[in-house]
């Protein structure tokens, strides 16, 4: 037997094992470490934030581990290669929900500080037109009048007393679709109520 022929029959068994392995092996082996280091990256965070897509790369990197425990390197290959991509949409998705969170945290900031100086204007002004009768009634009845005081300035201030109660009732309503709108409205009527205030002190 000649030396060649020996040499051919002893590479044989391992020609044969090359020739069946598959050329996809080892880049899917390294595309599915790759995949899984990715959606192992994923924080707690954006599986929150992104469920749906979290979901969608896990699935995948299941789908491409499966066909390679089935030796389908080919499959294995493209299912992982398709990993990153879905991860990136996941990070995608979670940063466009946490802006808009976190702009629905400012517009519920924003909101509450109008409806803190909404309730400080309106609460206080009942009490303060109160006042205002009580005192265009005593002035009504008395004998003199604070310099500056006369009955035509009397009958003004019940005439602007009316007018701010029926302007709190209409700011109260107006706040019920647009306390923002309202609101200013509802603080010019305070302003009108103490400067009636000032009138009736006299100078």
């Amino acid at each position: 037997m000649s030396r060649n022929l020996v040499l051919a029959l002893a590479l044989a068994p391992f020609l044969l094992v090359t020739a069946c392995t598959d050329a996809n092996k080892a880049p899917a082996e390294k595309a599915l470490a790759a995949a899984e280091s990715a959606v192992r990256g994923l924080s707690d965070e954006v599986q929150r934030l992104a469920p749906e897509a979290t979901k969608d790369a896990s699935d995948a990197l299941a789908a491409a581990k499966a066909a390679a425990a089935k030796t389908d390197w080919k499959g294995a290959l493209a299912a992982a290669s398709a990993i990153p991509a879905k991860v990136q949409a996941a990070l995608a998705s979670a940063d466009v929900k946490r802006a808009e969170l976190a702009q629905q945290a400012a517009e519920a900031a924003k909101l509450a500080a109008l409806q803190k100086t909404w309730d400080e204007a309106t609460q206080a002004l009942p009490a303060l037109l109160g006042d205002l009768k009580t005192k265009v009634a005593q002035l009504g009845k008395a004998k003199k009048l604070p310099k500056g005081v006369t009955k035509k300035t009397l009958a003004a201030a019940k005439t602007t007393v009316k007018s701010i109660e029926e302007g709190l009732v209409k700011v109260k309503e107006q706040a019920k679709t647009d306390l923002a709108g309202a609101l200013p409205k509802a603080q010019e009527l305070v302003s009108r109520a103490h400067e009636l205030v000032k009138q009736l002190k006299g100078k």
